[in-house]
């Protein structure tokens, strides 16, 4: 895939890249004390702290706190794929993406009334066990076989991105940069557990928070203001937060946030494994509500962070755009040249910045490594070793074990990463194949009670299929350049670089003859990818199970929403 625009040329200079600068002694010392606080934090809870069992290594002994437990959601949540893709995407599409305030508190509220409490009620290790004691282990074999290979795909490029920004100031090799990252995280979750990954995530978030903050206000000062960064926005039609434009086939829109997002992160957030571990950590259900506010909270501040930097950077370059100068090779890489920009002249604050996305990695890797091992430990391992004494012990070991693997796994398919398109995109896209038919799975046992294994069985394998053929058809389109998405004009009218050179310019007229456009499914934006999944899952699973037979009478009240339960007979 490549970024998205047509181009022509015209004269000009190629000013200085982002390998022009290079990190000092103090940006190194703020780098690298931040992995070693990472971990000297999972060494003190694999020593000082009990992890002979699989409640103290996965839920940290239920005696977590609802606030860093919060900040370790968000911590994970925001990874250097959101860091870096969503400044870009403002820059580039406006700021539609603000109503993903929205977007926060609807999946809060439906996590905290529909999925949470039964989670809550069951207290299950793995949420995938839910799926078998409501339907079948064969539905929770599917369920983790894809929860599993979709980790596999989103790890690499949470990894590459803080890898491709250091190896860039460091002049190191991404896959020299790559093994010392995973290494450390690899360390700490593996010897340290959920606490480890709970406390790392929430000083990780810290940092990464404390560099937003600073490059935000450099960068506001660098352009003159708040009211002209808004002036300059809203003269080059950034300031875009009521599309109301219906079509599913619009990039983004105002209902693409409302409905696909919300459904996107209900599968990242509603019924990820790492969510409701950290969720089952607390001591009360309520003590887990007041987790879902925090969480809602902290996730609208940072988003809303991130899309005024997109903002700053577009007053800044709107009439220079780095990446029509060649001075970034690819759109990604615009938000660390406006940090290097703006902040390069001050000792540490670059290598702050960085800290920042590699903690944003950190967290994310962690939390993902450590609910990885979990799921394939209670859903491939377990079964086949003898119920003892020494079980309990042996498992801690066993998931420790996996998580090495897993991480070791992950630092490997970073090579294909580099061959991929713009980050944030395929993030979405890839993920997009397995999180809709995972939600939907679950919301046909909390929300469907007279749904059977069978139904949800046949409804999930259908929708997989589906979504394997839609992505991969508009993958295919899209390289080939059939599916393009216009960008909003940037110009390099204002460039202070003598013209001599030759770069390109955006061009937003798109031609296709008729006989290569595509087919209107691979049209449809890559938004709703996730809704598109879940809603196969639910329309044939429920049909299907009309004709597989329905049996309410056999269905535990306790593995359904409470909004649903008054149609279960007890």
């Amino acid at each position: 895939m490549e970024d998205p625009f047509t181009t022509t040329s015209v004269p000009f200079s190629q000013p200085e890249t982002l390998g022009h600068f290079m990190f000092g002694w103090v940006d190194y010392m703020l780098f690298s004390m931040l992995l070693l606080v990472s971990v000297l934090i999972g060494v003190y809870f694999a020593f000082f702290s009990k992890q002979d069992s699989t409640t103290e290594y996965l839920l940290g002994g239920k005696r977590m706190g609802c606030f860093p437990v919060a900040m370790s959601i968000i911590a994970s949540h925001i990874s250097g794929i959101t860091l870096l893709g969503i400044p870009a995407e403002v820059f580039y599409h406006g700021t539609q993406y603000t109503a993903c305030v929205f977007t926060a508190i609807l999946t809060a509220v439906i996590t905290s009334y529909i999925f949470l409490p039964v989670f809550y009620k069951l207290q299950l290790t793995s949420t995938f066990e839910y799926l078998e004691v409501r339907f079948a282990r064969p539905v929770r074999i599917l369920s983790s076989v894809l929860f599993t290979i979709s980790l596999f795909m989103y790890l690499p490029i949470v990894i590459y991105v803080p890898a491709l920004a250091f190896a860039q100031v460091s002049h190191l090799s991404v896959h020299a940069v790559t093994p010392v990252i995973c290494i450390v995280c690899i360390i700490y979750t593996s010897i340290g557990g959920l606490k480890a990954v709970v406390w790392t995530d929430t000083i990780q978030f810290s940092v990464t928070v404390g560099g937003l903050f600073t490059v935000l206000v450099l960068g506001i000062l660098s352009v003159g203001g708040v009211a002209d960064v808004w002036r300059i926005s809203d003269e080059g039609g950034r300031l875009i937060f009521f599309d109301m434009d219906p079509s599913p086939f619009a990039r983004n829109t105002f209902w693409g946030m409302i409905v696909g997002m919300t459904v996107t992160w209900l599968g990242h957030l509603g019924i990820h494994p790492g969510t409701v571990q950290r969720f089952l950590s607390v001591p009360r259900e309520i003590d887990a509500k007041h987790g879902t506010v925090i969480t809602a909270i902290g996730m609208i501040i940072v988003k809303l962070i991130v899309v005024f930097t997109g903002l700053i950077m577009y007053a800044k370059y709107h009439d220079c755009d780095p990446f029509l100068t060649k001075a970034i090779s690819r759109t990604d890489q615009i938000l660390p040249y406006y940090v290097m920009d703006v902040a390069g002249h001050l000792p540490g604050l670059p290598g702050l910045f960085l800290a920042g996305l590699v903690s944003a990695a950190l967290a994310t890797m962690s939390a993902s490594l450590n609910t990885v091992s979990g799921t394939i430990y209670e859903d491939f391992i377990s079964p086949w070793i003898p119920d003892n004494s020494k079980k309990e012990a042996m498992a801690a070991n066993i998931m420790k074990g996996i998580v090495v693997i897993s991480g070791a796994i992950s630092v490997g398919l970073v090579f294909l990463v580099e061959r991929l398109g713009p980050v944030f995109q395929i993030a979405l896209i890839m993920r997009g194949v397995t999180d809709g038919p995972l939600l939907g799975l679950f919301v046909m046992g909390m929300m469907v009670p007279w749904a059977n294994a069978g139904g949800v069985l046949l409804g999930g394998c259908v929708s997989l299929i589906s979504m394997l053929w839609l992505v991969g058809g508009a993958q295919w389109h899209t390289v080939y350049g059939r599916i393009k998405y216009d960008s909003l004009p940037t110009s390099v009218d204002s460039c202070p670089y003598p013209l001599n050179e030759t770069v390109p310019i955006t061009m937003t007229h798109i031609t296709m003859n008729s006989d290569e456009e595509p087919m209107i499914l691979f049209q449809i934006s890559f938004i709703y990818y996730t809704i598109i999944g879940a809603l196969i899952v639910v329309i044939v699973g429920t049909v299907a199970s009309y004709f597989f037979g329905m049996d309410l009478e056999s269905v535990d009240p306790d593995h359904i929403a409470p909004v649903m339960k008054r149609y279960v007979v007890s």
